[in-house]
């Protein structure tokens, strides 16, 4: 049983995964790439974490109770953390580099199209 538990939560921590995607996809729409922050875009960067945290801890609570995980285990976070990170270091790349060429490419565009007005 916890073994199915670890896979439950790791797979917890891969949907999380796709969830700061989401938001990171924002991020770099909203603040850009390659520059320093604002004020502005700090918040906004501070708001997408907080919306992160808040998904994934009802992401967490609904599979518990779906679940019936009564208690909170170590081994429960160990393999939500385990996911994300699993997450992160694989997909995470790949949308990362697909998002940061789409933006630049469109950012170029707008470059071009104002040089030419």
């Amino acid at each position: 049983m916890q073994f199915f538990i670890f896979m439950t939560c790791m797979l917890t921590g891969v949907a999380s995964g796709i969830v700061y995607d989401a938001l990171y996809i924002a991020r770099i729409f909203v603040c850009g790439t390659g520059r320093k922050y604002g004020v502005k875009d700090r918040i906004f960067v501070a708001a997408c974490d907080l919306i992160y945290f808040a998904v994934f801890a009802a992401l967490f609570i609904f599979v518990s109770v779906l679940f019936e995980f009564y208690a909170l285990r170590l081994y429960m976070l160990v393999g939500c953390a385990l996911g994300a990170i699993i997450y992160l270091k694989s997909v995470h790349i790949l949308i990362a580099f697909s998002v940061k060429k789409v933006y630049n490419g469109i950012a170029e565009r707008i470059k071009r199209r104002k040089k030419h007005e």
